[in-house]
């Protein structure tokens, strides 16, 4: 191989293997040894020692020299506002998702897509609401909760293929756990306007969510609500949801969307 090409691989393997350092870290875990990560990528212990010396040096894993332990670095949370500022998200959710939390005391959100899994991205609790395990940079399955299933069904044809060929793990009974079911209620979500999770990712617990679209009409986040079941009823179900999708168009709207929201004909009880 000539020494140009060689090269080439070698630096592309070893931005491999950065990233594969930073994503061993899973969502609920705050510190991990150099064994852990090394065992993890299956890498030798002097390998990554290199990998985490590079990127504690740049603020991307913190290294603590006590009980030498690492965690990940600020510097990932900075580059991660930086991309949600960039998309306008901040300024425009803001007001519409306190307005949406104290208007129905319930716990609020808005997430992004990130491969076939939604992203946290801003949380809200209203004066009633329940504490929740979602965090800011959590994330949720797709195929499972309402706030995925509306970025699953606006991703595109690409996004759905990889939906329907990851597998589609069970979290409650009510899960939606085959392709062909997954498929056609994306096709009601489109449908609708909105996307609902009747304890499907969690007994006891209901959501509700809607796109938010920008300028070019392309939905680019999403707006859910999330309340226990025994308050979001059939019965409370419409008033919600009328709720929901009135706050995503407000979004919406403050990026540059102009046409009516999607207003869903007497939503009566959601199957």
């Amino acid at each position: 191989m000539p020494a140009a090409r060689r090269g080439r691989v070698e630096t592309l393997e070893s931005a491999d293997r950065v990233l594969r350092v930073l994503e061993a870290f899973a969502p609920n875990e705050r510190e991990l040894t150099l064994s852990e990560i090394a065992e993890r990528l299956r890498l030798p212990k002097s390998s990554v020692h290199r990998l985490l010396a590079t990127l504690s040096g740049r603020g991307y894993i913190e290294h603590d020299s006590k009980t030498h332990r690492y965690s990940m670095g600020i510097r990932l949370f900075e580059i991660g506002s930086n991309v949600i500022h960039e998309r306008g998200l901040h300024a425009a959710v803001r007001p519409f998702l306190e307005d949406l939390a104290l208007a129905t005391g319930e716990t609020c959100h808005l997430a992004v897509r990130s491969g076939t899994d939604a992203v946290y991205v801003y949380k809200l609790d209203g004066p009633s609401a329940i504490p929740m395990p979602s965090r800011i940079g959590g994330r949720a399955p797709g195929h499972a909760t309402s706030i995925g299933k509306v970025l699953l069904a606006w991703g595109g044809a690409e996004v759905r293929r990889q939906a329907m060929l990851a597998p589609l793990a069970s979290y409650s009974p009510n899960t939606i756990t085959d392709s062909v079911s997954l498929n056609s209620e994306l096709e009601r979500v489109c449908d609708r306007g909105y996307a609902t999770d009747l304890e499907e990712f969690e007994l006891g617990l209901r959501c509700i969510a809607a796109p938010v679209r920008d300028i070019t009409e392309r939905v680019i986040a999403a707006v859910g609500l999330a309340a226990p079941a025994f308050r979001l009823t059939d019965e409370a179900m419409p008033v919600m949801i009328g709720a929901v999708i009135e706050a995503s168009h407000s979004i919406s709207r403050q990026l540059g969307y102009v046409r009516p929201p999607l207003l869903a004909e007497a939503p009566g009880v959601v199957a």
